[in-house]
């Protein structure tokens, strides 16, 4: 069996849903979009018109009320819901006035572009790099020495240090445009603007490097499924759709209502646990979540089933591992039996695999830089050598700028060699497999170098930089470069000029850098963090994890963590072996990304559905063949679109009412 089928996804009797088919004189009467042959202007101005707005509704929802996390499931739902929306005013265009009517690629585009500043602007990505920003200065009191302890450290051209600019932000009632505030934070987040740039880029060229030899690996890009089959034509007319659509938008109208008058009932749908008793109790990963979102059901009909039954099958075994080594008294949080940091191991195992697949490819385009016979690149996003090229540079602006925050140079190479690998091997499994959730918690490049090597190894200017750079390795659930492989791939599904999309993509992720940013100062000088509207997230983990690291960094020198180095070693190995079994023994049944997702805390909260799922989809499978998972399929994405347009809708209502719902009323808890 060759080399490719390692890791692909190859559903038994799978097909791509949502293709693309020629436009018909029916599918124009029935409303949905025509397709001419590239993409208008007004299509991208209408995406950067919507950026700000975006990231304003983000903040508000997701930053101060944390009633919602838009951004902790791999499909973003504000994404989808505008996505909805602007077909539903599609429709209406193409019946009364058909020239002003967008095209599918120019409402995928708009998709992308919505998605492309999400990211950016999400729960994992800037709202943590500016609350540490904030809570470092603002939080300094002469009892915890962080202004003697850590203040010097820091570096001048990326914080601001003065107090009568950042303590305005804990109490709020002011503005950005007071005092001169946003003066003074002009210069630190033009530099956090040229990183974050400069990260998106590589990302960029890195997806372009590979994306034909993901392509000729047969990956199917699953969350990348769901706006292609809603904007194909004729989807949004089939009846089992709008029942999932009913059945998925329910329980967010049940919890609104109750929200409203109390006295009716309430669906608890997440962020509910079940503790064992002691001593399993003492075990947080022993903790049995019941999450039951109705979009988790339809993200998880998507998964194909060896997936699903080898996640369930480590996720138990891993269980087992921890129940026993607490019945032993080991149930101290991160030590044995390693599971997380197993995982850790397991992803840059499946980094390494990736690179290995890929090596073949990467050797022709090597030769195809230098003149010599390879690939034709004309298809792709961007010619191989300005990929490469650009990869290279952005790749030196990332050193350089991780130096002058108090890396050395050897050690900024290693870490964000580290950082990329694991960015590789989460980008992969998103276009092969599209996890619902996934979450490396705190487990990336700044805790592998600390026990690898020990934490008195590194300077105090190295570890105050790896909590400035926390942002980056908190989570590693939501990077660039997974929205960034879902866009090329909906562009070439959709035909879409191709040597366009990196042009939008950029464009939308400087522009949703930007507001981001933009959209976090207004919010958070007019409220201020110690308002009762602002939820403790922000500061106490945003803010304080990075902060009280580094100080336990600085304060208790540790040694190499042996145990640690031993169980990300035996990750890696397995996963590699895993790999290989799946290579070599057509029969063998066990997937290395089920090895993978079985330690993440994020994928372990969607259990049950992923297991019901399991049950249904392969008693579809096994009953009713293709045919009868063809026919179920828009029911689940129904569940999908339901629940994630009425969340939305919900969320403006929030808005606009100025309700606050409290925290983890709405799809959070992920």
């Amino acid at each position: 069996m060759c080399a490719a089928g390692l890791l692909a996804f190859q559903e038994r009797g799978g097909a791509r849903v949502g293709e693309a088919s020629a436009v018909t004189s029916q599918e124009r009467a029935s409303g949905e979009p025509r397709r001419p042959g590239g993409i208008r202007l007004r299509a991208i101005l209408v995406g950067l018109a919507l950026i700000p707005l975006n990231a304003r509704w983000l903040i508000e929802i997701e930053y101060v009320r944390y009633s919602d996390n838009a951004t902790t499931a791999a499909l973003f739902f504000n994404a989808l819901a505008i996505l909805l929306a602007a077909l539903a005013l599609n429709r209406l265009l193409n019946r009364f006035a058909p020239r002003w009517a967008f095209s599918r690629q120019e409402l995928l585009v708009v998709y992308i572009m919505v998605t492309a500043a999400t990211v950016m602007a999400a729960h994992d990505q800037l709202q943590i790099l500016f609350s540490t920003l904030a809570v470092v200065v603002g939080q300094a009191t002469p009892g915890n020495l962080w202004e003697t302890e850590i203040h010097p450290y820091l570096p001048p051209h990326l914080v601001v240090l003065d107090r009568t600019v950042v303590d305005p932000l804990f109490w709020g009632r002011t503005s950005l445009y007071a005092a001169g505030h946003w003066r003074a934070w002009l210069g630190p987040l033009a530099w956090w603007t040229l990183f974050a740039t400069a990260l998106v880029w590589v990302m960029l060229c890195l997806v372009s490097l590979l994306r034909r030899q993901w392509d000729a690996e047969r990956l199917n890009y699953p969350i990348a499924e769901v706006p292609l089959a809603i904007t194909s034509p004729g989807f949004l007319g089939q009846r089992l759709l709008w029942i999932g659509v009913a059945l998925g938008a329910i329980p967010q109208a049940v919890n609104l209502l109750h929200s409203f008058y109390p006295a009716l009932p309430h669906l608890p749908m997440g962020d509910r646990y079940l503790q064992p008793p002691l001593p399993w109790g003492q075990v947080y990963m022993l903790w049995i979540p019941i999450f039951s979102y109705p979009f988790a059901y339809g993200l998880a009909f998507l998964l194909p089933l060896h997936l699903m039954s080898s996640y369930l099958f480590f996720l138990a075994l891993s269980r087992i591992e921890l129940a026993v080594a607490a019945s032993y008294g080991y149930t101290e949080s991160g030590r044995f039996p390693y599971v997380m940091q197993q995982t850790t191991g397991a992803c840059l195992g499946i980094a390494f695999v990736v690179v290995w697949l890929a090596r073949g490819h990467l050797k022709t385009v090597w030769r195809s830089l230098w003149g010599r016979p390879g690939l034709d690149d004309s298809d792709e996003p961007m010619p191989y050598r300005l990929a490469a090229a650009g990869f290279a540079a952005g790749l030196a602006v990332l050193v350089w700028f991780v130096v002058s925050a108090g890396m050395r140079w050897q050690v900024a190479v290693i870490y964000l060699s580290i950082f990329l690998a694991i960015v590789l091997a989460v980008a992969r499994v998103r276009a092969e497999l599209g996890l619902p959730t996934f979450e490396l918690y705190r487990a990336g490049a700044d805790q592998i170098l600390t026990r690898l090597a020990g934490n008195r190894v590194f300077t105090a200017q190295e570890h105050t930089a790896m909590a400035l750079l926390f942002w980056l390795t908190r989570t590693h659930r939501q990077f660039p470069v997974m929205s960034q492989a879902d866009a090329l791939q909906i562009g070439r599904r959709s035909h879409s000029p191709m040597r366009t999309l990196p042009l939008i993509i950029m464009l939308a992720s400087v522009a949703g850098i930007i507001s981001a940013f933009w959209a976090m100062l207004d919010v958070t000088y007019r409220l201020g963090y110690y308002s009762a509207r602002f939820s403790t997230v922000p500061v106490f983990y945003f803010g304080m994890e990075p902060v009280l690291q580094l100080q336990s960094d600085l304060q208790i020198p540790h040694p190499t963590d042996w145990g640690t180095v031993g169980a990300y070693a035996f990750g890696a190995a397995f996963t590699i072996l895993l790999a290989a079994l799946r290579t070599r023994l057509l029969w063998w049944p066990l997937h290395p990304v089920g090895y993978l997702a079985s330690g993440s805390v994020g994928v372990y909260r969607l259990w049950l559905p992923i297991f019901i799922t399991w049950l249904i989809k392969a008693t579809l499978l096994r009953y009713g063949g293709l045919r009868s998972y063809r026919r179920a399929l828009p029911f689940f994405l129904g569940l999908v679109a339901g629940e994630f347009s009425f969340a939305f809708l919900r969320t403006l209502l929030d808005l606009a009412l100025g309700l606050y719902l409290p925290p983890g009323s709405g799809l959070g808890g992920l």
